[in-house]
């Protein structure tokens, strides 16, 4: 799980409707030398599967995460405000 800190200076790349399949994004780009990491799950599972679970990724990182997620087929939703923290809408 990402700190707070960190997800203020890190991009959503993808979201994921359950759990495994955010962490196998995760290890995808860990493999290709990117570091990800996941937004704090939700007390209930529901709520996940409804918001998703992002997949952040820094910034410098953001077009080399997306490129090698759309060319291996994994590329997931990304929210219309991926530009924003999701925890206070603010922009990044």
């Amino acid at each position: 799980m990402a700190s707070y800190h960190q997800q203020q200076r890190s991009i959503v790349v993808a979201t994921a409707a359950t759990t495994s399949r955010a962490e196998f994004l995760q290890i995808t780009l860990a493999a290709h030398g990117i570091t990800a990491t996941l937004s704090p799950r939700a007390i209930y599972p529901s709520v996940d599967f409804v918001e998703g679970i992002g997949v952040f990724v820094g910034a410098d990182d953001r077009e080399r995460a997306a490129e090698i997620l759309k060319t291996l087929g994994l590329d997931s939703r990304v929210p219309h405000d991926a530009g924003r923290n999701p925890f206070c809408g603010h922009e990044r």
